[in-house]
Order: C-alpha cells, then structure tokens, then sequence
C-alpha cells in the first residue's frame, strides 16, 4: 500500500469516524442541504433562504446595495420558480511533452456550466422539478414532500445523493467516483427516499445501474445508503458528520462498490471540510481497490472574499506502489455583487513516480441566480 496521504491523515484529525459532510456554506450556517435547495440532495435550484444567504450574505455589502434589486424573487408565481447557474472558465495549462519534463501551455475559454431550473407545485407538498444543462445534463423528478419526520420521495432521472457536489466537476472526488460529466451522463433513473429528524438526514435510494435510451437497458441495478448531519456545538462552532455507500452491478457479473466517508468543522470565518472514498472494482474474479480524498479550507478575509486551499489525492490501485497523483490548489473567490463570482485558482499536481509538468491557471466567472 502507498504512503497515506496527507488529507486521509487530516480527516481522521476532524472526524474520529466514518463520516460525511455537507457543502461548506451549509457548515458555515448549520442549516441543511434543503434549506438553501429545491433538490434535497443539494445543489441546483435554490429555496428562498439560499437566494437570500446568496444575495445579502456572499457579496459585498456596499456594492450589493447599490446595484441590488428591490423585492427580488425567483418565484413567477405561487405555483412556479426559476432558477440558473452560468459558469465561464478561462484556464492556461502546461501540457507535457513525451518525456514530462518540457512543456508547452495551452490556453482557451470554456463554458463550464449552463443550468436552468424549473420548479412546478403541483400542490402545497408535491412538485416537479427540472434541471437542463448547456450540453447533455438533465434531471427531472417529482418530488412529494409527504413522509414524517420532514421526509421526501424522489421518482426520476437524477444524479445519486453520493458526495459532496463541488461545483468543479473535474475533482477527484467527483471524477473517478464516476459523479461528473467528465465520465459521460451521471443522471440515473429511480427514486430515493428520505428523512431529516432534527439535524440528522438519511437517504436510501434504488436506481437503474445504466440508463439507456428509453430505459434502462439491462435489469442490473445501483443501490445508495446515507447518513448525515450538521451539529452546533455553540455559537460559531458547527460539525458535519455522515457516511454513504454506493454499488452498481455491472454486465458479466462486474461491481463497483463506494465507501464515503466526509466531514466539517466550521468555526466563525474559518471552514475545513472533506471526503474520502473507498473504490472498489470488481472484473472478472479480480477486485481492484481506490482511494480518492479531498480537503477544502475556506476563510472569509471581509464580505465578498473568501481565500481557498485545496488538497485532493487520488490512488487508483493502494495495493500498487506507483500511481498516485497529488494536487494542490490555491485562490479566492470574490463575490462584488448580488449573483456574481469571481475564482481565481493556481493548481499543482504531482504525479507518482514521474512528475509531468502540467499545472494550471484557472479563472472562473460565475453567475447564479
């Protein structure tokens, strides 16, 4: 097995257990995931109080009064909510040449995200929602928020509640757990069901293991358990704790089996969270095991500006001595007015054994409404 890295070392710091965490603005807030979201996993459309924290809490304070709008709202109507995301990166990155050691850059625009979100009440408990991308990204489910103890039934095409849904669909985290659009359509076909007593949520859902054209295209299916929560411990101090397992059946009696484990600890203007998954594939007889892990430290300098320090690993085979990459990424963001953000981020990545120079610039421009 490889060195243990340097943020599976930190989790275990932060958590004392297997554990999940939730977005850092939720650990920063103590609210959950749907408090500021339509979606209940997270992410997405938001509810009113996430339009609101995003308007009058992330920006600047004087430049969001002047340029702000009053009575603002995303609702058309009682019966009908909009919502979007647009996100531009500008990045320059060294490619490598055949020996890793030279290097050209490259530079280009990319339209990162597109989104819009359309909410339909369909009565005071039960909606429809949807969620269209700029490129093949698309989820759409009914969503009856009828169970006890503050639960929810979820029917669609959606992407799983597994993990943390950074907003960077290439981190470790996201990309080899196989949850981003890196790795083609993540949305799948089912449903989830779940309940949120108190500050504690549990979700178990059943979905196609691969969706097809019409349908699901095999009867193999893909199961998820979770459990999290967000805790104040006192005024400023707030901890999230979880865990979540994911499997997928595959042709030929192939498996690819999650563990998750993630945590928060959020004190005043200061925000550490992270993940680690367990990546366990099974070809054939033979069973390979991963490990991906990610840790995030935000700091809130003044209103509007947030520093960023990034550390994500990323071993596809433990049992194997070489392999391994490291990246190290730091920035800000920078929220000047009511829907905007500005991140610029410098990225470093480290390879096992050879290192190739390939680190990069990326400067992203986001609006969200």
């Amino acid at each position: 097995m490889k060195r243990i890295p340097v943020s599976f070392l930190l989790l275990c710091f932060l958590l004392a257990e297997t554990s999940f965490s939730l977005p850092r603005f939720a650990s920063r807030t103590g609210a959950k995931c749907q408090s500021c979201h339509v979606n209940p996993s997270g992410g997405g459309m938001r509810q009113a109080f996430g339009v609101q924290y995003g308007r009058e809490t992330l920006p600047v304070p004087t430049w969001s009064e002047e340029l702000g709008l009053d009575d603002f709202s995303t609702k058309l109507s009682e019966f009908v909510s909009v919502g979007a995301d647009v996100r531009t990166l500008f990045y320059a990155q060294q490619i490598p040449d055949s020996t890793g050691q030279g290097s050209t850059t490259n530079n280009a625009f990319f339209q990162m995200q597109g989104d819009v979100y359309m909410n339909f009440r369909l009565a005071r408990k039960v909606s429809i929602y949807i969620d269209k991308g700029i490129y093949s990204g698309f989820e759409i489910f009914g969503l009856l928020n009828i169970l006890p103890a503050n639960g929810h039934i979820k029917i669609g095409k959606f992407v799983p509640n597994y993990g943390t849904k950074v907003d960077d669909h290439r981190t470790f985290i996201r990309d080899q757990t196989g949850f981003s659009p890196e790795r083609g359509r993540s949305e799948l076909t089912g449903g989830e069901v779940g309940f949120s007593p108190g500050p504690v949520s549990v979700t178990a859902g059943v979905y196609n293991a691969a969706d097809g054209f019409g349908g699901g295209g095999s009867s193999n299916k893909a199961f998820l358990g979770r459990a999290d929560g967000v805790f104040k411990l006192s005024e400023d101090l707030f901890l999230g704790l979880g865990g979540n397992v994911f499997s997928r059946e595959g042709g030929g009696g192939s498996q690819t089996t999650l563990f998750g484990g993630m945590g928060s600890l959020s004190y005043g203007d200061l925000t550490i969270s992270g993940e680690v998954d367990w990546i366990r594939n099974k070809v054939a007889g033979t069973t390979t095991t991963g490990l991906v892990s990610y840790v995030e430290a935000g700091y809130v300098v003044t209103p509007g500006v947030d520093l960023k320090f990034i550390y994500e690993f990323y071993d596809p085979n433990i049992d194997v001595k070489a392999g391994a990459v490291s990246r190290y990424s730091f920035g800000f963001e920078f929220f000047p007015i009511s829907g905007v953000e500005v991140r610029p981020v410098y990225r470093i990545s480290h390879e096992d054994p050879v290192d190739l120079k390939n680190n990069e610039f990326n400067l992203l421009i986001h609006f969200y409404l």
